[in-house]
């Protein structure tokens, strides 16, 4: 299941185990109008993250990259560690 972190700017941190078994963390900007269908649905098992928005970042583990850090925060003034 994944876990979910936080949202700002339509932009929501996840933690989920990918398709091969590994954890990853992923950042999501999810459409406005498909926010309340996202929110229900990463509560769940599986979900594929582009039914609802763009995948914008993301690696393997379970913290961002120092790279994917900085670049959110240049590109989206979202803040990982806020």
């Amino acid at each position: 299941m994944p876990a979910y972190i936080k949202k700002a700017n339509q932009i929501h941190f996840v933690i989920a185990t990918d398709m091969t078994g590994r954890r990853a963390c992923y950042f999501v900007q999810v459409d406005p109008l498909k926010e309340p269908l996202f929110v229900k649905a990463v509560k769940g098992a599986h979900i594929n993250f582009e039914q609802y928005g763009t995948i914008i970042a993301s690696c393997f583990g379970e913290k961002p990259s120092e790279a994917i850090k900085t670049l959110l925060k240049e590109k989206y003034n979202f803040d990982v560690d806020a």
